[in-house]
């Protein structure tokens, strides 16, 4: 994020929980950051400068409230209907306005007005900012690989057929006994079908890269390998007579994850809170059965919900060690510099 702009600059004093909020409700990609015993606000196109600067002045001189501002689309036809010959492809924008109760001082009829560059609806994390998502997504299609090619004995938990299951006689105590103790973790990785693993995967970059950007590496490290014992354990347990893999019991731990800090950080936006909502309908929907009966695949529901229980657990443990600050629109892990 090293091409990101300074928009403005404010004390360190600042209490900036209005603008937070403001940020969070018009969905503008901005960020707020410290640097230089300074807060300074981040935009990732210099036109942010100059969109946002007489808005920002009259706010922090106290002349506005930027509750009052509202982000109004420009349609296309009132976008051209000023426009010079020859400007017909700029870039369309949105205007910040402020309503007849605004209240602005006398002078400041324009205040309320700034052109913004539409938002994302995901944030834009570096590459570099993610690595442990990154590899987690490369598992998952290396996963479908090996079974390809029948090389997946070596990850998986071999099922337990008998009709009186004990854990002392067990396939798990035996891959213990013989110093296999990878085989707790390693079923997440094999996927059985490309659709499977393109949905897991999909389901880590929604949610793995924010949670790691924001937290960073090693929470979300501590996150998927709890996370991955706990599933693999309650899907064996369940129904030690399948083969069963899959990274969904991690995703359902993110899942879990987003779903507590959205309602301890409520000002923190960078995944929809529609993605939580399908996430635990869907899982309701498999855990009801319906999904087998219409379909004819097996779920791994204990994994699923394994994993959401152990996700929910651990993010109620980071947010009293006070990780939640890591998630406020105020505070960011990303340094745009």
């Amino acid at each position: 994020m090293s091409d990101w702009t300074a928009v403005y600059q404010f004390p360190i004093d600042k209490d900036l929980r209005e603008l937070a909020q403001f940020i969070a409700r018009s969905r503008l990609p901005l960020r707020i950051s410290e640097e230089n015993n300074q807060q300074v606000l981040w935009g990732p196109d210099p036109r942010f400068k100059e969109m946002l600067l007489p808005l920002l002045e009259h706010w922090n001189a106290g002349q506005i409230a930027l509750a009052d501002v509202r982000i109004e689309p420009v349609t296309a036809d009132a976008a051209g209907a000023g426009a010079d010959p020859g400007e017909g492809d700029q870039p369309q924008h949105s205007a910040a306005e402020a309503g007849p109760e605004a209240g602005s001082a006398p002078g400041t009829g324009d205040v309320g007005r700034a052109d913004a560059v539409g938002a994302a609806p995901l944030p834009s994390w570096p590459l570099v900012a993610t690595p442990l998502s990154l590899l987690l997504i490369g598992l998952c299609f290396a996963g479908w690989l090996l079974l390809r090619e029948n090389l997946a004995q070596g990850l998986v938990i071999f099922p337990d057929r008998r009709q009186l299951f004990d854990w002392a006689g067990s396939t798990l105590a035996w891959h213990w006994s013989s110093g296999e103790y990878w085989r707790l973790w390693s079923p997440v990785v094999v996927h059985f079908s490309l659709p499977h693993a393109l949905f897991n995967a999909l389901g880590v970059w929604i949610l793995g890269r924010s949670l790691e950007a924001r937290a960073g590496t090693l929470p979300l490290a501590v996150l998927v390998l709890v996370s991955a014992a706990v599933s693999n354990l309650a899907q064996y347990f369940w129904s030690p007579e399948t083969v069963f893999g899959g990274m969904s019991g991690v995703v359902y731990a993110l899942v879990g994850a987003v779903l507590v800090l959205q309602r301890l950080a409520p000002d923190w936006n960078d995944v929809p809170r529609g993605v939580v909502t399908v996430a635990v309908a869907w899982l309701l929907i498999c855990a009801s059965g319906l999904f087998t009966l219409v379909f004819g695949v097996g779920v791994a529901n204990a994994a699923h919900l394994g994993g959401f229980v152990c996700g929910v657990l651990l993010t109620l443990v980071y947010a009293l060690l006070g990780g939640t600050q890591n998630f406020s629109s105020v505070k960011t892990k990303t340094d745009p510099s």
